[in-house]
């Protein structure tokens, strides 16, 4: 039998700091009301041992925190080969980015999300816009010839519907750089609930299914939900367990059962999400795992995205 949590399909982040410097209309940080900290290095070392001896690859040195907070992040990503990093791009200024081109590291995520000055604030408030877009334009001069993937980001919400990818890539000049491409996501982390200026009301899983992830909190605990910043549904802590023993808990089989009852006592983040339930939203979930399955051999969510919003 498939076990509920397959750690070798699951998407891997460890959450390096919990801390951000900006307020992002899609992770409101000071609402979550949670603790900020780094995770200790001691704590760093041990999950990458453990990871390194499972044959487990990190996908995200990031969940809701802004990694370039982490003082040591260059020396975290070499402990976890093959990992990402995402960021708002407001401290990546030149030693950063000379710093993390002498790492591993695989992939970069530049989030700007708009060519717009105007709507920019709006969905990272406090962010500076000119400032993030010079350290972007400096790091794709800068990582020319590296073997690092940059992504620039392009957030799909209402007051970004006019943009193209075309924008962006003028923006950034991005036929001079042939690492570099433009990702199209959306405003997923509040389309769980009720309409805002930034996205449409949603209900469901957006992963399509509750136990795709594996996600290590700055301080230690272990989700299996991206969109758990406080960890209110956690299934282990790598302090003083191991994947295999998080793995091998009834905890799990537990989190299963009351998922398919629907039972949001037992589940309040999921119950968020499905808190909006509605005959409709329930086929409109129906097709987002569909879609999900399909995406692999046709890019049904990027045009998905444009039609709904999501």
């Amino acid at each position: 039998m498939r076990p509920i949590l397959d750690i070798r399909t699951a998407k891997v982040a460890v959450e390096l700091t919990s801390r951000c410097n900006l307020r992002c209309a899609m992770c409101p940080m000071s609402d979550l009301g949670r603790p900020l900290m780094n995770m200790e290095w001691a704590l760093v070392e041990r999950i990458a041992a453990d990871f390194a001896a499972e044959g487990i690859t990190v996908r995200w040195l990031h969940e809701m925190g802004e990694p370039l907070l982490y003082p040591r992040l260059d020396e975290a990503i070499d402990l976890f080969p093959g990992c990402s990093v995402s960021t708002n791009a407001m401290l990546l200024d030149e030693s950063w980015s000379r710093r993390l081109l002498d790492t591993s590291l695989r992939r970069i995520r530049l989030c700007v999300d708009t060519t717009d000055p105007e709507v920019y604030p709006v969905i990272r408030t406090g962010g500076d816009f000119d400032r993030v877009v010079a350290n972007i334009r400096r790091f794709l001069e800068l990582s020319r010839g590296h073997g690092m993937v940059v992504e620039i980001q392009k957030m799909v919400t209402t007051l970004t519907a006019s943009e193209t990818v075309a924008d962006f890539e003028r923006l950034f000049d991005l036929g001079r750089y042939p690492q570099a491409k433009v990702i199209e996501k959306t405003c997923e982390a509040l389309d769980t609930s009720a309409e805002t200026e930034l996205h449409q009301s949603f209900y469901g899983c957006f992963q399509g299914y509750p136990f795709r992830w594996f996600v290590v909190l700055a301080d230690g605990r272990v989700t299996h939900c991206c969109y758990d910043a406080r960890g209110q549904q956690t299934i282990g802590d790598m302090n003083t367990q191991t994947v295999r023993e998080i793995l091998a808990s009834p905890v799990l089989e537990e989190f299963m059962a009351a998922f398919r009852a629907k039972d949001w006592s037992v589940l309040p983040r999921c119950g968020e999400c499905y808190a909006e339930a509605s005959g409709t939203a329930v086929v409109k979930d129906r097709l987002v795992r569909i879609g999900h399955r399909l995406d692999g051999v046709f890019p049904v969510k990027r045009i998905a995205r444009k039609l709904f919003n999501r």
